[in-house]
């Protein structure tokens, strides 16, 4: 198997089983890691198992230290990052002072994310941290700080939608990271990414409890891809998006139409992409 297959299974798989998949990052994925390239993208993998789902922030340093052994200046840089980042989450110092800038501002906001499941206080904190340190340091729209945002705001959001409840802490910390990742995403990205944080915000407001400003994002959401020719794919979701909202608010000739709509989008995908969007289509037309 060469290092690209493993680790997109190993991706595919870290959501079900993330300490069967930190098991192996060593004894498997690191001897087909021939390139630094290579041991980069493996080390982001450790970093996120060991970090945002174990909490095992002792663990993920030492597979950092283990990857990175031998690799350039460029992936040691890198690395630097993602280590001070589980440094920063398991909060017994402070290593931000022998970064730059950009580099504080990466580190800020994967220690954020990684402290989502955790530490819902601290999670907030060093989010607001990041967003103040990009922001008092004048970043580009090209740095990449500002793209490391962009995630850790989707993907603080996107777990605390999934919790069956939340505290009002974690309510207001799934919004503010929603709303980081539509702001950095208009930066960092393209109408795309752009209009996927706006299905983001949509999904949020849902478990947020405001049906209003759900609704507007998930409309903003539509506009955006009808505006772009996006495609099967955009539009699935777009209306996946609204549907649960009508259906939240009670409004079934609204959810009907966004069923519809959607059923239609599913009928254009791509074979690759029906498998993993059935269940979102299923969801949406469960009664």
């Amino acid at each position: 198997m060469d290092f690209d297959t493993w680790i997109g299974r190993a991706w595919d798989a870290h959501g079900d089983d993330p300490a069967g998949v930190a098991a192996t990052l060593l004894g498997e994925g690191l001897p087909l890691a021939g390139s630094d390239e290579d041991r980069v993208a493996l080390a982001r993998l450790a970093r996120h198992v060991h970090g945002e789902h174990l909490g095992r922030w002792a663990e993920g340093r030492a597979a950092l230290a283990r990857i990175g052994d031998g690799v350039g200046a460029p992936a040691a840089a890198t690395l630097r990052v993602l280590d001070a980042s589980l440094v920063l989450a398991e909060g017994r110092e402070d290593p931000r002072a022998a970064l730059g800038a950009s580099d504080r501002v990466r580190a800020t906001a994967m220690a954020s994310s990684a402290l989502g499941e955790h530490d819902t206080t601290r999670a907030a904190a060093l989010l607001h941290e990041a967003l103040a340190e990009a922001e008092a340091a004048g970043l580009p729209d090209t740095d990449l700080a500002v793209r490391a945002l962009a995630i850790t705001g989707n993907t603080l959001a996107a777990t605390l939608e999934e919790k069956p409840t939340r505290t009002e802490a974690e309510r207001e910390l799934m919004i503010l990271a929603a709303r980081i990742a539509r702001q950095c995403w208009a930066r960092a990205g393209t109408w795309l990414e752009t209009e996927r944080a706006e299905y983001r915000l949509a999904m949020t407001w849902i478990q947020a409890g405001d049906l209003a400003a759900a609704r507007g994002h998930a409309q903003d959401c539509l506009e955006i891809v009808r505006a772009n020719d996006a495609p099967a794919l955009e539009h699935f979701y777009a209306w996946e998006a609204l549907g649960c909202v009508e259906r939240a608010a009670g409004n079934a000739t609204g959810h009907a139409h966004a069923l519809a709509q959607a059923r239609a989008a599913y009928a254009r995908l791509d074979a690759a992409d029906t498998g993993w969007c059935r269940p979102s289509l299923d969801a949406l037309a469960a009664p």
